[in-house]
Formats: structure tokens, sequence, C-alpha cells
């Protein structure tokens, strides 16, 4: 059997992402954004924040405006009591999209990240340029109940 060595990401230069707090709705939401071009947008998993997207955020800032949210109840998003379904969700990264003045981008979302992504191009399939699932986590009775 051949072992490989995982190949780490090399350093992009000149590629500066920043942590931005913007208030929507009352609440206070935290996003990384970087680059410039057709928008991306990154949704993490849960119990994960946008710290997760850090080593890939300049590579794709490279080519595309990356934006990657804090889910409320997660990162240096706020943490209020209220609704955490995945329908919520999506209403948030919609709500997100518009504060930033974008119309369509493509969704890339990582196990909860992936049903939110999903339940965006269900609900508001205007928005999605794309869809990139990976590890999604399903949407059923027995996901929902547990959010």
């Amino acid at each position: 059997m051949v072992k490989r060595r995982a190949r780490a990401l090399r350093p992009v230069p000149d590629v500066e992402t920043r942590l931005v707090h913007r208030t929507i709705h009352g609440y206070k939401r935290a996003y990384r954004i970087a680059g410039d071009g057709p928008a991306l947008l990154l949704i993490h998993g849960i119990g994960d924040s946008s710290a997760v997207w850090a080593d890939l955020i300049p590579h794709l800032a490279r080519r595309y405006t990356v934006i990657a949210p804090d889910l409320l109840g997660h990162g240096h998003s706020d943490k209020p009591r209220g609704d955490y379904c995945v329908a919520a969700y999506a209403n948030g990264m919609r709500d997100l999209l518009a504060v930033l003045g974008i119309e369509r981008a493509t969704i890339i979302g990582h196990s909860l990240g992936g049903a939110v992504a999903m339940q965006m191009a269900y609900q508001f399939p205007q928005l999605v340029e794309r869809l990139v699932l990976v590890s999604p986590s399903g949407i059923t009775k027995d996901v929902h109940a547990l959010l």
C-alpha cells in the first residue's frame, strides 16, 4: 500500500480576508469576506464557524468574492434564544446576501451548511447560481428536531 502525504495549501500573497460584523434584524452577524468577482457563499457545519474555511478563502478569493458567515449561534455571531431550524438559517443567508447587494451566488455548504444550502436552493432558487455540497447533512424531521 502506498502512503500519500497530505498536501498543505501554500499561502497566497496579497489576499486580505476581513472579519466583519453587521447587525441584521437586530442580531450581530459575523462573516469573513475577501476577493472580487462572482460571489461564493461558504456555509460551515454545526458546532463550527467560518474559521473552518480560513485556509481555503485566500485561494478562492483570487477569482471570486468569498463570503463565509458564522451562522447564528456559532463563531462570532450572536447566540440568541430562538429558531435554529434550517429554514431560519436559509433566511439569514438570504438576508446577508441582500445586505451585501449580492443577487446570485454559488452556495457551498458543509454538513449542516449543506442542509442550509439545499434549503436556500429550495426556498430561494433565484439566489443560487450553483450548489456545491460537501458531506451534507440531510433535511429530515429527525435532523430538524435536533436543531
